[in-house]
């Protein structure tokens, strides 16, 4: 599975850990919170203590649902940070079960949160497509599917079915639900002074990408040819049919970045530059 399928079911399930039980817990859960931004920005090396310090946080408070929650979304970080090293499948396995296990003890005590049920089936998705078991994929998207079906309108739970199955195969792919969610996404999306919008277009060269895709999903050139090659239509085609424009344009971005050649701390560093730019006051010198 490519990482960035974890980098961005991050972005919504990091904001949404409840703060709940014991002074102490809430501060754990506050700093767990600020890990993870951190971890968004590309700081990786941040994943393993934060796992220590949630792992301990339970074996003192196995009660509080929240912590176990927010110690599943940590090893999926984890996991995420594990793909910039060589591969190490067994490693990647354990830490995605470590994951499932902590998103099913929140589950457990609290059966009401449509997110920990998406994310568990995210986890399950994950293992077991690293373990090539098929059965195992389908149950971890019918458990996203189900979660949807809970909360239709939450974007966290969308964000995660979205950013997930769309690493899938085409063919085990089901593309209307990425375009769903991500079309409910955008509506729901809060407006925002045209000036605070930045359009970013992350690419490459295509042999470059399909290199990256074949580097880090361990995939064969005509795999990786085809699921290319499937995935761009369907964001293209969204594009086209619900803007009216075209998504190649490139007066349509304020930047755009070969993410082939530059890596993601880079790239987020790049985006956050120019976003902080883009909403900075403009001065002008008198003459």
């Amino acid at each position: 599975m490519h990482k960035s399928a974890f980098f961005f079911s991050m972005l919504c399930a990091i904001n949404t850990v409840t703060l709940a039980g014991s002074a102490q817990d809430n501060d754990i859960l506050a700093n767990a919170h600020r890990s993870q931004m951190r971890f968004r920005e590309g700081h990786t090396e941040g994943a393993q203590p934060l796992v220590k310090m949630l792992e301990d946080a339970v074996a003192q408070s196995s009660g509080n649902a929240r912590l176990w929650e927010a110690l599943g979304h940590a090893y999926m970080s984890l996991q995420g940070s594990m793909y910039a090293g060589p591969s190490d499948m067994p490693a990647l396995i354990t830490v995605g079960e470590h994951a499932r296990d902590a998103y099913a003890r929140s589950l457990a005590l609290d059966g009401n949160s449509a997110l920990v049920r998406a994310s568990h089936g995210m986890s399950q998705m994950v293992v077991s497509q690293l373990k090539g078991d098929g059965p195992g994929v389908v149950a971890g998207v019918d458990e996203m599917n189900a979660a949807v079906r809970l909360a239709p309108r939450s974007t966290a739970v969308r964000l995660t079915r979205a950013f997930t199955i769309i690493h899938l195969p085409p063919e085990m792919r089901d593309t209307n639900a990425v375009i769903e969610d991500l079309g409910l996404i955008l509506d729901t999306a809060p407006g925002g002074r045209p000036e605070d919008v930045l359009h970013v277009m992350l690419g490459g060269p295509r042999e470059a990408r399909l290199r990256q895709a074949m580097r880090l999903e361990s995939l064969d050139h005509r795999t990786a040819e085809r699921r290319l090659d499937a995935t761009d239509r369907a964001r293209l085609g969204y594009v086209r049919r619900e803007y009216g424009v075209d998504p190649e344009d490139p007066d349509l971005f304020h930047l755009r970045i070969d993410s082939t050649a530059l890596d993601l701390e880079t790239c987020v560093e790049l985006i956050v530059a120019a976003a902080a730019a883009r909403t900075r006051p403009v001065t002008t010198t008198p003459a």
